[in-house]
Parts: C-alpha cells; sequence; structure tokens
C-alpha cells in the first residue's frame, strides 16, 4: 500500500465546490462544499467542510493566523507524470547500416524491479543476426525478439513501436515480421506502461528503465552498435495524479478515526471515499502547514498540515480569499507552482 509522512497530523478534505456569503454548509449541501471561516476573534480560520455521507458535517483544525509555516498552492497540470519514452537507433560513428553476420543485443534494464534497492533489477534482452544491410530489417527483429523475452512478465512494463511507424503499431509476441512489410522503421521506441493499481493495496508505480546497447565486432574493435535518446520530455502520454491522491485520501482518513482501512477485508468498516481515482484531469492541491502552540507547560509546537484537494478553479476562490481577506496584513505568502 502507499505510506505517506505526516507531521503529526495531516488532514485531507475533498473540495468539490465552494460556498461563500451568508450561506453555510450543512448536512443538505453537496459533498465536498467547503467554506472558508474565520472565529469571532478573527485570529484564526477553518475549515467547514461536507463530506461523502449523509452525517459528514466536518470542521477542520483552528489555524492561528499567526501560526502559519507555510502555504503552498500546487495545480494538478505540475504534478503530471510523463511516460518515460526512448528511442534505439544504430550508431552512424559505429555502421550506419547492420553489420552482416553480427548479432545485435538490446539490453533493457528494470530497476526497482521489486524492492526500492538498487540491487532489485530485472534484465530483458533482444537479440537479432543482421542477415542483411537493411537496418529496418534489423530493427523489426530486434523488436520482435524483445517483444517475446517482456511477454513472460506477469505484468506488462513496456510499450514497444518501430521508429517511422506512423500508425504507432505495438510489437507484441505475436507480431511476426511479415507483418511489418508496409513499415519502413527507422529505430526502436520504448515507453512504460501504466501498472496495476489497487486503493489501498497496490500504489502507483512507474517502470523505472534503461535501454543499452551491447558491442559488436566493427573497425577491428569490440563497439556499442546502437544511440539511445531520451524522448520523454517530448512524450505527451501524461498520467494525472488522480490515483495518488485517493491514496492519499485513504492514507490520511486514518487521522479522522478510519485507523483499519480494509485490514480484516471482507468483514471490514466501508468508508465513503470522495476522490475519482479515474479523473483524467488529476487533482490541485492547497497545502496549509502551521502549528498549535498552548500556555504554560505545554508551549511545545505541534505541527499540523490541512490538505484541500480539488479542481483548481474551486481551490483558486480560497487562495484568493486568503490572500485578499482572511490573512491580510499578515506576513504570509502563498507559494504557487508554475501553472497555478
Amino acid at each position: 500500500m502507499a505510506v505517506f509522512s505526516e507531521n503529526q497530523s495531516r488532514q485531507l478534505y475533498v473540495a468539490n465546490s465552494v460556498v461563500t456569503g451568508s450561506t453555510e454548509v450543512t448536512n443538505q449541501s453537496a459533498a465536498g462544499a467547503t467554506k472558508i471561516k474565520e472565529t469571532a476573534d478573527g485570529k484564526e480560520f477553518f475549515f467547514a467542510h461536507k463530506g461523502a455521507s449523509d452525517d459528514g458535517l466536518q470542521r477542520s483544525d483552528l489555524v492561528n493566523k499567526c501560526n502559519i509555516m507555510d502555504i503552498r498552492a500546487t495545480a494538478a497540470a505540475d504534478m503530471l507524470h510523463t511516460m518515460k519514452k526512448v528511442e534505439v537507433e544504430l550508431d552512424s560513428n559505429v555502421s550506419a547500416t547492420p553489420i552482416v553476420g553480427q548479432d545485435y543485443i538490446l539490453n533493457v534494464t528494470i530497476k526497482n524491479y521489486i524492492a526500492l534497492g538498487y540491487d532489485s533489477q530485472k534484465v530483458k534482452f533482444g537479440a537479432a543476426k543482421a542477415f542483411n544491410n537493411v537496418a529496418s530489417d534489423l530493427y523489426k527483429s530486434l523488436a520482435i525478439s524483445l517483444a517475446k523475452n517482456f511477454a513472460k512478465e506477469p505484468v506488462k512494463l513496456l510499450k514497444i513501436t518501430l521508429k517511422g511507424d506512423a500508425n504507432n503499431t505495438e510489437i507484441t509476441n505475436r507480431t511476426k515480421v511479415a507483418d511489418l512489410t508496409a513499415i519502413t522503421a527507422t529505430g526502436i521506441v520504448l515507453e512504460e506502461v501504466e501498472q496495476p493499481w489497487r486503493l489501498g493495496v497496490a500504489k502507483v508505480e512507474y517502470v523505472n528503465f534503461e535501454a543499452q546497447p551491447t558491442t559488436i565486432y566493427a573497425n577491428n574493435m569490440d563497439q556499442v552498435w546502437g544511440v539511445v535518446t531520451d524522448v520523454t520530455a517530448a512524450n505527451t502520454n501524461k498520467l494525472p495524479n488522480s490515483k495518488i491522491v485517493a491514496d492519499m485520501e485513504y492514507f490520511y482518513h486514518k487521522n479522522r478515526g478510519d485507523i483499519y482501512g480494509n485490514q480484516g477485508w471482507p468483514v471490514n468498516i466501508d468508508t465513503a471515499y470522495m476522490v475519482n481515482p479515474s479523473d483524467a484531469n488529476g487533482y490541485s492541491m492547497l497545502d496549509i502547514h502551521f502549528f498549535y502552540e498552548s500556555n504554560s507547560h505545554n508551549v511545545g509546537h505541534s505541527e499540523k498540515t490541512i490538505t484541500l484537494v480539488g479542481d483548481k478553479t474551486v481551490l483558486d476562490s480560497f487562495v484568493n480569499e486568503l490572500e485578499s481577506t482572511i490573512l491580510s496584513g499578515y506576513n504570509v505568502t502563498i507559494k504557487k507552482s508554475a501553472n497555478w
């Protein structure tokens, strides 16, 4: 399961809508209705929130305006994960075309395969002998060989395609060279695949891989036959943070009494969660980090965090209200991410 950090306590609320003016958040409000309010003396503020259930009327902890340590607003667009993608081609400095008779091997190392340690690795490879000096034929044979080796894995790790293929045809263990006659390949493309996820059980994982061409005998010496170009930055295939935020909601609900989660399933207590893990846009976040300090012997700083997640437009209303009204006159700067 996903495990997140917290400093003594962190409460997460899903804000689906903003309640303003004289309207109050009640049990009749829609789930996720949220309103920021001040105490009578104006020294503290809190959030009134309607949870998922009929009795889900909630109030956040009191935030003393003088005890705010940090406020950050992070847009969902700044938390997208771009799928890793690389291209493998022949190194023209060695030989721009395949050298007939040479064995071309492409190793792919999956790092952190089972555990987070550097020693937890899985190596798969594709191998093809050059029967002619046509680069396209070599790329096709190598890609098919690599796909057959990866097909033995219990979970799909990479998507294998050919550079130069306008249709972006995926190479699988069932693909044959005869199926690719219409394609003139100029390289092999490897891209990570989204991994299986289950709320509170299997956390979001990314495929950390490296492609490594081996050596051939060329120019009277052993030389690495290929070059690997990382094209991740240009990849338009991105994953939103929705599943991660769903795990965060599941984890931080333990600070609100849901300490068992799915433990003992199917004999467990079901909790109504509000994050949609399938949301294609992801969730923006507003983090308010502060501390509680009492009198006499209880003067130690008890640090806490309130996190609101939701659509950027909704959270921006709270940011504007904090800046213009709630924290006006206080030396508090809300740090905003690049796309806020």
